[in-house]
């Protein structure tokens, strides 16, 4: 049988379809459960005032995430190769918006998360490693990024056994806890019961808090970026975004019902070690050292996933000849986009020592934000222009499930902006500061036979 054309990569060659669906859906649940359901949950009971909106906006979170996987779904069922959100909005907009999105994912987001969940992983080692010297500190972080970087550099195999194990070895002790939590008896039912406040307005409830969930939630889409290397992609990739989510949203709920069984709102409220303290207040400090070995592998299966899901997108772009040819080309042997990942990993390594990243990605958070609305919107505009295109998944509940999306991540996109305006318009900036690259790239392409649309 012959290779399609689109998932050949230099020379002919082409990447290796070795993830089935279990491993795509890990790769989902790895790539959102980190250190956020560890540390958010602290912030929201500051924020909520009553038990009932607490629990029930993690709720509301999963059920809009779950809008989002319905809508990626039908588009990684019809786009089954590598780069996700690039080639949705490609195939929406054209080739511009695709590399727009590439352009800011390159410089900022990709290579900013790994920088920043590398000096997480670092942070809960500290008690354990004795870190006392930044220098050791940025050793470290940087160490572990080239260590996920040469596994996803051996293959796309090895890649997705470390996100098997990371993954599964987080959600085992998160369910042990939550097993063990009720069954200790040591929590309270009243708890749920009792308010802290009053109850603030709608509007209130429903601003900065919403923008928390949101963000614990994201990363649901990461299996859509790895859909030349996913088996029988037209059926796994859109069944991996729908069941990654729905696990997820499960998970984060049960997860914060046990904080609330533990302890009150008021013990939680403002607590950034949110697992620690109801671990200890529940069994004793060696169950929460047990839940810092859970956040710690979270958190490793995060960056594992986010070197997978980036290196990706650089290669599609190098594909379609608006990015640096390079980036195409697979490794001889293990058939992965080597210099893709490494020119990633240099990055996010290069953003630990110089402490930049928190900085960059808080100017991008508003553009995340729109790319989501942007291919949403996409799909509305792909089955009203190609209602012939091929489509092995349709989104449920079309067009009110796309339009809901689109609504809600309008809201929250505003709600950022209201908040950051300055950093809003950076960000935005940012991201349009590659257009000119991006016609550089198309020009140059020109003489050569033309850029792939």
């Amino acid at each position: 049988m012959s290779v399609p054309a689109w998932n050949k990569g230099s020379e002919g060659m082409q990447l290796k379809r070795e993830l089935n669906l279990s491993d795509a859906t890990l790769l989902v649940v790895g790539n959102v459960v980190g250190a956020g359901i560890f540390t958010t949950s602290g912030f929201l009971a500051k924020e909520l005032p009553h038990p009932l909106f607490f629990i029930g906006i993690w709720i509301i979170g999963a059920l809009i995430t779950f809008l989002g996987a319905l809508t990626y779904a039908e588009l990684a069922g019809m786009f089954p190769k590598a780069g996700g959100d690039y080639l949705f909005l490609k195939a929406g907009y054209g080739s511009w918006a695709g590399f727009l999105l590439g352009w800011i994912n390159f410089w900022i987001i990709i290579p900013g998360s790994i920088a920043a969940l590398s000096l997480a992983v670092v942070s809960y080692l500290q008690p354990l490693l004795v870190l006392n010297h930044p220098l050791l500190e940025k050793g470290l972080a940087v160490g572990i990024i080239f260590f996920f970087s040469w596994i996803n550099y051996r293959g796309i195999r090895w890649g997705g056994t470390t996100q098997d194990f990371f993954t599964l070895g987080s959600l085992v002790i998160l369910l042990m806890f939550i097993a063990g939590a009720f069954m200790s008896g040591n929590g309270s039912w009243s708890h749920f019961m009792v308010a802290s406040s009053p109850a603030p307005p709608v509007s209130k409830i429903f601003g900065s808090a919403m923008i928390a969930i949101i963000f614990t939630y994201s990363g649901w889409f990461a299996s859509a970026y790895l859909g030349s290397e996913i088996k029988n992609p037209e059926r796994n990739l859109p069944l991996s975004l729908l069941l990654g989510t729905v696990i997820v949203g499960i998970l984060y709920t049960l997860i914060n019902v046990t904080y609330l069984y533990a302890l009150p709102l008021t013990g939680l409220a403002g607590a950034v070690n949110v697992g620690q303290i109801t671990a200890a207040a529940l069994f004793n400090s060696t169950i929460a050292t047990l839940i810092s070995v859970a956040i710690i592998l979270a958190v490793c299966s995060s960056i594992n996933a986010t070197i997978m899901a980036g290196s990706r997108i650089f290669y599609a772009m190098s594909e379609d000849k608006i990015f640096w040819s390079f980036f195409k080309k697979l490794h001889h042997r293990f058939r992965t986009p080597h210099l893709s990942i490494l020119s990633q990993t240099v990055l996010a390594a290069l953003l630990v020592c110089l402490g930049t990243f928190a900085q960059l990605l808080s100017y991008v958070v508003f553009v995340m934000m729109i790319i989501s609305v942007a291919t949403g919107a996409a799909h509305l505009i792909l089955r009203w222009k190609k209602p012939e295109f091929y489509r092995p998944y349709r989104t449920w509940g079309y067009p009110m499930v796309p339009v809901l999306f689109i609504i809600v991540y309008l809201w929250i996109g505003g709600q950022i902006f209201m908040e950051k305006p300055s950093t809003s318009l950076i960000g935005l900036c940012l991201a349009v500061s590659g257009l000119p690259f991006y016609f550089f790239w198309m020009k140059s392409n020109k003489s050569i036979g033309g850029a792939k649309t």
